[in-house]
């Protein structure tokens, strides 16, 4: 295996020093345009937005009327069962 390399390596020396080196990277450092930024700041909240837990407010108001509904027509049935049996005798 051949482990030779090739390409020249930097070599940092007294006249280079760390300073002038992350200058040079942080003017070479893309930068996001406002607009994009913007943009992205708004699709974050709206992903967030569309996978907020429902409001399951409307389905429990609707449970709770129909178990209303269910107990006041088992109540007219029993009334109805023992009238009936009553009026037999």
């Amino acid at each position: 295996m051949n482990t030779t390399l090739t390409a020249p390596q930097r070599v940092l020396d007294e006249s280079t020093s760390q300073d002038a080196v992350s200058t040079t990277l942080q003017l070479n450092a893309p930068r996001t345009a406002l607009l994009d930024r913007i943009a992205l700041r708004i699709a974050l909240k709206l992903l967030l937005w569309s996978t907020r837990p429902p409001d399951h407010s409307d389905a429990v108001a609707r449970a709770l009327r129909h178990q209303e509904l269910r107990r006041e027509r088992e109540q007219r049935e029993l009334r109805w069962e023992l009238q009936r049996h009553f009026t037999h005798i």
